[in-house]
């Protein structure tokens, strides 16, 4: 916790409406997640405008907020000039006043789904904080840091890698003393241009960490393999390859409970058993007990504990429907990520007769977006999928090189999960849903969803 009267002095300015208590144990920018004791941050948007939700915010229990406006409510405020540079701000400041290890995860895909396993191994050791759900940005990195309690010993953080800079400017924050990349590949190419680049880009983290530091690193990518001589710290590889420190081999991935494999280690070979789906969650797991080794957890202590990681929402999430069910993997998108879906749904052992997909457009893939995008259609048709929803203008205009059932729909969603109902029917189904975090299909799996929980009712 720390004294928001502290912050006042460290930003250089007054406690507007001075309201005891002043102890913060973390901060928000949302005020619908606001906790008690947080300070809401009320950062203005193209749509929203923090400010407009004080009420909210202090009704949840916030303890203050930081502001650059007074609307007149609420208590406690800390009215600066800027306010996403004084979250910066604060967030340096509470950096330095914090003594614990910083681990920094970045990568083109996985980020989440590998701070979580390897927060779970390093709890098993020390007293371990981790970043919330996805916070990896400019705000992210500096509402967790805000976040972090006095007697954390490590913290685990996951950092965008969509911008050089931003990365940059991250581990400048955050000061990491280990990390772990989790690949590398064709995501935010219309910031980064190339894979080439988007490798530099990731490899900021490598050169933030010092000599003494330790870094996972995936082995089964040219580009970074490249950079390896430029590791100033212990490097641990971990990949699909058997040149690897860490490696899986054996893996299970029909089970719908989730995967289980044998990591190949410099101390000999481990059972592993995940809640999680994905073959290649396996290799996750495999730099999460790289760098978890590395930082003193022994493999056994460390693949127990990641066994009890529940599913992420939103990543590959299996959820139930009137249809049958939901293979939910609609946080984010690219090419990796959706064909490594793709193996997923046409591999899962349940009783289906049809394996669908809801394809959303894939994002900031820069000029050569419309190749990505049939190369998707096209593995679809590959790995036998039975029909295809593309949404999107960019996937539907894809669409044909699936040359299978389906339907095609550049804008409305509505319009295409009707057309999911009407051709899955009663099922026994299997339905992927997958797109980029912009095309927001969470929409398509709640109302889908809801048919199961409408049945439910109509049943008792």
């Amino acid at each position: 916790m720390w004294d928001l009267r502290e912050a006042a002095e460290v930003l250089g300015v007054e406690v507007l409406r001075p309201k005891a208590p002043y102890e913060v144990r973390g901060a928000c920018a949302d005020s619908r997640r606001i906790q008690p004791g947080e300070l809401f941050v009320a950062l203005p948007g193209r749509k929203h405008d923090g400010h407009d939700f004080l009420t909210e915010a202090f009704a949840r229990g916030a303890v203050g907020a930081l502001v650059c406006r007074d609307p007149g409510v609420g208590h406690n405020l800390l009215l600066v000039p800027d306010v996403k540079k004084a979250l910066w701000d604060l967030a340096l400041w509470r950096r330095e006043s914090l003594d614990f290890i910083a681990v920094g995860v970045t990568g083109s895909v996985g980020k989440t789904t590998a701070k979580e396993l390897l927060a779970a191994a390093l709890a098993t050791a020390y007293r371990t904080y981790r970043a919330p759900e996805s916070y990896n940005t400019e705000i992210g990195v500096p509402l967790g840091l805000l976040s972090v309690p006095e007697d954390t010993e490590v913290g685990v953080f996951e950092l965008a890698e969509s911008d050089p800079d931003e990365l940059r400017r991250l581990c400048d924050l955050l000061q990491p003393w280990a990390g772990m990349i989790t690949a590398v590949g064709p995501a935010h190419l219309a910031l980064l241009g190339t894979v080439e680049r988007a490798a530099e880009a990731v490899w900021t983290l490598a050169e933030a960490l010092p000599e003494e530091g330790v870094l996972a690193l995936a082995w089964d990518f040219p580009e970074l393999r490249a950079r390896v001589e430029r590791c100033d710290g212990f490097c641990l590889r971990f990949g699909q390859t058997e040149e690897a420190d860490f490696f899986p081999r054996e893996i299970v991935d029909d089970d719908p409970k989730g995967i289980k494999f044998t990591a190949e280690t410099p101390a000999g070979a481990l059972p592993v058993k995940l809640r999680l789906l994905g073959a290649h969650r396996a290799v996750l797991a495999c730099g999460a007990l790289a760098l978890a080794w590395g930082m003193g957890v022994p493999g056994k202590v460390a693949a127990k504990a990641m066994a009890e990681v529940p599913p992420l929402p939103h990543r590959l999430e299996l959820r139930p429907a009137s249809f049958g069910w939901i293979l939910d993997d609609c946080f984010n998108a690219n090419p990796v990520s959706v064909q490594a879906a793709l193996r997923t749904l046409v591999k899962l052992r349940l009783p289906v007769k049809i394996r669908a997909a809801l394809l959303g457009d894939m994002l900031e893939l820069g000029p050569e977006e419309g190749l990505f995008h049939r190369a998707v259609a096209e593995a679809a048709r590959r790995f036998g999928v039975d029909l295809l929803f593309a949404f999107g203008p960019r996937m539907s205009a894809a669409f044909s090189a699936f040359g299978g059932a389906g339907l095609a729909e550049p804008q409305d969603l509505s319009r295409l999960v009707s057309a999911v109902r009407e051709a899955l029917g009663s099922g026994p189904a299997l339905l992927l849903v997958k797109g980029s975090r912009g095309l927001f299909l969470e929409r398509a799996v709640e109302e889908l969803s809801r048919g199961e929980e409408e049945g439910r009712g109509q049943k008792a």
